[in-house]
């Protein structure tokens, strides 16, 4: 299979006007490659010859948790506090504008620009958060998450009296756009994608009560988890919570992998030398400069009585 491409360099901006004397003769011409690409995806490993696996628990504060205590950093790339704001400003500005003139038309094009320009951002930092983790072990196991039943509206309480009581409707609007603006559907089709070119197995787990579950005791209670602490109520087993997910999800894969096993040699065997060297050198800085082989004490002064004779140079009109 061969894909051929065929584009033209354009003139840039000031900036690309700086750029090298071969860069800037070859912007007027076009460039033809020819790239060979198989039609066949490689084969996929079994779970049985696999040496590694990796949980992923996904998140708000952290975009992604890892097993072997990684993180990938949530960028907010529509929620944060600059892009947000502008967003709103651009979207008044728009929907201000007279009905059926050239202004309103303006207006709604530069903000499905800036929409636009923020989806590609959120599509490069989600494919390179797939690849990270992909590369990470030969097994991946995502959570299997009900992402539309996450993101629905709060459900309204009746008071009895034909009213309705507070049910935190405004907080959950809030994290339903978080939510939306991580992307986690669009980041476990990227890992599977990458996965399944790597010929690598994706196993999705179950997250019902893995960020409540005491590793140590198997102790499931909401109270265990506070935010990004975890402390069991029972053991009193303390961790991160994000990691401690993670690695829960990794477990529930069901993969068992043989201890690592250490190989000690006897101490009479000629490969091991018993014999200790212990040597105390203190290489002079600073004031101290010229004293080598001093042990010198942090209030003892009496040592290190010599003066620096570095010359030391001041720069200036004077100088």
């Amino acid at each position: 299979m061969q894909i051929r491409w065929n584009f033209k360099l354009k003139p840039g901006s000031r900036q690309r006007q700086k750029m090298s004397s071969w860069m800037v003769t070859l912007r007027k011409h076009r460039i033809s490659m020819l790239v060979e690409v198989s039609d066949t995806l490689p084969e996929m490993k079994p779970l049985i010859e696999a040496k590694s696996v990796v949980g992923i628990d996904v998140g708000v504060n952290k975009l992604v948790a890892l097993s072997d205590n990684s993180f990938v950093e949530n960028i907010r790339v529509t929620t944060n506090t600059r892009t947000s704001r502008r967003l709103k400003m651009r979207q008044r500005a728009a929907s201000r504008k007279l009905k059926g003139s050239n202004n309103k038309g303006k207006a709604y094009k530069r903000l499905a620009k800036m929409h636009h320009q923020l989806t590609q951002k959120r599509d490069g930092y989600n494919w390179q958060a797939a690849s990270k983790i992909v590369k990470t072990a030969d097994v991946i196991a995502p959570e299997d998450l009900n992402i539309k039943n996450m993101v629905k509206r709060a459900k309204p309480k009746h008071d009895g009296n034909g009213g309705y009581k507070r049910n935190g409707a405004s907080q959950k609007t809030g994290l339903n756009k978080v939510i939306l603006d991580c992307g986690w559907g669009d980041l476990f089709a990227k890992i599977a994608w990458l996965a399944l070119k790597a010929g690598k197995p994706v196993v999705k787990v179950p997250a019902k009560h893995s960020s409540q579950e005491c590793p140590k005791c198997g102790h499931i209670d909401k109270k265990n988890r506070d935010g990004e602490k975890f402390i069991c109520t029972n053991c009193q087993h303390t961790e991160h919570a994000d990691t401690k997910a993670s690695r829960t999800i990794a477990a529930r894969v069901g993969l068992v992998f043989p201890k690592k096993i250490k190989k000690t040699l006897p101490r009479d065997s000629g490969k091991v030398t018993p014999i200790r060297h212990q040597s105390v050198r203190v290489e002079g800085r600073n004031h101290a400069y010229g004293v080598i082989g001093t042990q010198l004490s942090l209030f003892d002064i009496a040592d290190y009585q010599s003066s620096d004779k570095r010359v030391s140079r001041k720069y200036g009109r004077k100088s």
